[in-house]
């Protein structure tokens, strides 16, 4: 992504960006960062090799975390930070919770699928089976009704749960209708490249000034 333009960074801006996206990854899975967090430290590495690389500035008498702050205080990359942190926020966020709703629904589908019969429930549904009226054999079939009652009984509890997943259906269909625009993470995260490039020519426009740091 910054070889073309940034020869002069070397690998060790790509493994901090490779390192930005794996942390967008963890947090989407429900790590405790913050996205703020995780832009700030993407140009804290980079503001050093930046600085070194592309400015020509020293660090001889500067501490390595000395220079990684200083970023923020002398604006080294213009208005983008601040871009990414506001994109993102509304991107990840989304797909975030996103992600632990589908977890969440795997969770009840699991649960109600390995539902076993209770007692009562396995001696009306061994009724039910055996009943020769059921398997019309003797005279007509047993109403629906009885039927019905069986199965409400067996599955009664299952049945409540009924409202309850339609509405989460439902909430997850309006999230998912939700996630375009800035919400979009795939489209928030194909311009990250270009703003990060922009970042970076920022700083170098300003090199008179970052490299007297």
């Amino acid at each position: 992504m910054l070889k073309s333009e940034f020869l002069g960074l070397g690998g060790g801006a790509q493994s901090s960006v490779g390192q930005f996206f794996l942390d967008m990854s963890l947090y989407i899975l429900g790590s405790d960062s913050t996205v703020d967090h995780m832009v700030a430290l993407l140009y804290g590495r980079l503001f050093p090799l930046t600085y070194r690389r592309l400015l020509g500035g020293s660090t001889s008498s500067l501490s390595e975390e000395c220079v990684r702050g200083a970023w923020k205080d002398s604006g080294a990359f213009g208005p983008y930070p601040k871009l990414m942190m506001t994109r993102l926020s509304r991107s990840l966020l989304a797909t975030r919770v996103f992600l632990q709703a589908l977890n969440l629904g795997i969770e009840v589908v699991n649960t109600t699928d390995h539902l076993r019969p209770g007692r009562d429930c396995s001696r009306a549904l061994l009724r039910l089976w055996y009943c020769p009226h059921c398997q019309g054999v003797l005279g007509p079939p047993a109403c629906r009704g009885f039927c019905q009652a069986v199965m409400h009984g067996c599955l009664g509890g299952a049945a409540e749960v009924q409202p309850h997943w339609k509405n989460y259906v439902d909430g997850l269909g309006k999230l998912a209708g939700a996630m375009r625009g800035e919400q979009d993470m795939e489209a928030v995260i194909l311009r990250l490249p270009a703003l990060i490039r922009l970042a970076l020519k920022h700083a170098v426009n300003a090199r008179s000034r970052l490299s007297a740091l």
